[in-house]
Formats: structure tokens, sequence, C-alpha cells
């Protein structure tokens, strides 16, 4: 998990691992697929609520890999947020879990 004071603001990331059914995939992203596949999820929180999440799935031939997980459903979960504190959790990002 990751904490980053932006302001006034308390941002929190908290990343998840897992396997996810195809019934989660749909529901996350809107694609159908087949078999359940390992995956990453970011939530991003500000001031104690919930306001995006973001999630990537790995593709059945590809090893999983939770550092490039963790990178790209970040960057999924970071719409909701301006350049300003994108800025400061990449490199919060960058310092405490590295690239």
């Amino acid at each position: 998990m990751l904490k980053v004071f932006y302001n006034y603001d308390e941002i929190e990331v908290q990343f998840f691992h897992k396997t996810f059914t195809p019934y989660e995939i749909e529901g996350l992203i809107g694609k159908c697929v087949d078999d359940n596949r390992r995956g990453s999820l970011a939530t991003i929180s500000l001031n104690g609520k919930q306001i995006s999440q973001g999630v990537a799935i790995c593709h059945p031939v590809d090893n999983f890999c939770r550092a490039i997980g963790r990178k790209r459903a970040l960057a999924d979960a970071m719409y909701a947020l301006n350049k300003e504190m994108r800025t400061v959790i990449w490199e919060k990002y960058k310092t405490r879990i590295g690239f």
C-alpha cells in the first residue's frame, strides 16, 4: 500500500494480485474471456473514499509478473486524478517500490 499526501488530501493506493474469473473480468473491463486469468488490481482512495480502480489482466500465454501488473493497473486507475497528483504518486511509487 502507498500513502501519499498532496496538499491537504491523503491518497491511498492498494494493490491486489489474484486469479480472476471470467465473470469478474467482464465486470471490470467489459471483455469476455474463456477461462480464469491472473491479474493485478489497483484501487485509489482519496481521504478514505475509493475514487477509482484499474486492472491489468495477463494473457494466457504470458508469464504473470506482479511488477508489470502493478504498473499497468496503477496507470489505468489514475484516470480520475489531475497531473500533479499522478506525478506525486509515481514519484512515491518509484522510491517505495521501484520500477
